[in-house]
């Protein structure tokens, strides 16, 4: 567990805050889709999301407030493609880079991972840098304004 966070999964009681949180204009910045998500399309994502067992949806919290979000996708070959979204009241706080690992802890005491991806923006440099510090190097050509970064897991 990382100092101070605890990851628990998400339920459907999150889904109003995770949308929040989705649709925050810096947050759809960086994302595939940039689009502002409907309640309702919101919802029903979010229950495949729970009921899939190839997908792992957690909220970060410090000190019993929500910080951040980690999802995993699993991918071919024992690879999980990671998602992080921080709450917008959590930015600035260096608390990504705890949120990122307490997700990858969780994930490695439920699943055998081989290898975590990340998609990251080409113009999101504080996105990149958080994942080079922990450890993920370029693993693709940038395809699609997103670069591909990579983490063997030991």
């Amino acid at each position: 567990m990382t100092p101070g966070l605890v990851a628990r999964d998400a339920t459907e009681a999150d889904a109003e805050q995770l949308l929040a949180w989705r649709n925050d204009p810096r947050t759809r910045s960086a994302s595939r889709t940039s689009d502002v998500i409907a309640l309702d399309d919101h919802v029903r994502w979010l229950r495949g999301v729970l009921a899939s067992p190839d997908r792992l949806l957690l909220v970060v919290e410090a000190a019993g407030e929500a910080v951040g979000t980690v999802r995993f996708d699993r991918e071919p070959a024992g690879e999980w493609e990671v998602s992080i979204t921080l709450a917008p009241a959590s930015r600035g706080r260096g608390l990504a880079r705890a949120v990122l690992t307490e997700g990858e802890r969780v994930l490695a005491e439920r699943q055998d991972v081989r290898a975590i991806l990340a998609a990251v923006h080409q113009d999101n440099a504080a996105s990149a840098a958080l994942f080079e510090r922990a450890g993920y190097r370029e693993s693709a050509p940038a395809a699609d304004g997103f670069r591909w970064l990579r983490k063997t897991q030991p």
